[in-house]
């Protein structure tokens, strides 16, 4: 079964942001443009995301999923892209989030990495 990001966490278009990386291979030419090709036909995408997680409920429910469901952010989980709002494989890079709450609403921000 595939790990899904949990229904009660929403990807938030504040603050996010892609890199798409195509690892372009560049060689320097001595009386000429330099040459430039893709090592990479699909992309790996960084992206900078803002999860807004609800209460503390939620919060620690979010825990014991990232803990046990994706091995504490090493493994891919399906997600909503909330730019073309298509469904996603991606993962924590790192395995690195970090917590915060301005108040009772607890978010986190983190990077993911996607193919493609």
């Amino acid at each position: 079964m595939k790990a899904k990001l949990p229904d009660y966490v929403d990807v938030l278009l504040e603050g996010y942001a892609e890199s798409p990386n195509y690892d372009v291979l560049r060689s320097e030419m001595d009386n000429s443009v330099a040459k430039q090709r893709p090592r990479r036909t699909l992309p790996i995408v960084e992206r900078q995301v803002k999860l807004m997680v609800g209460n503390t409920q939620n919060k620690l429910a979010f825990d014991q999923w990232f803990k046990s469901d994706i091995h504490g952010g090493s493994n891919f989980f399906e997600f909503v892209d909330p730019i073309d709002k298509q469904t996603k494989m991606a993962r924590f890079v790192g395995g690195t989030i970090k917590w915060s709450t301005p108040g009772s609403v607890w978010f986190i921000d983190a990077e993911l990495e996607t193919v493609g």
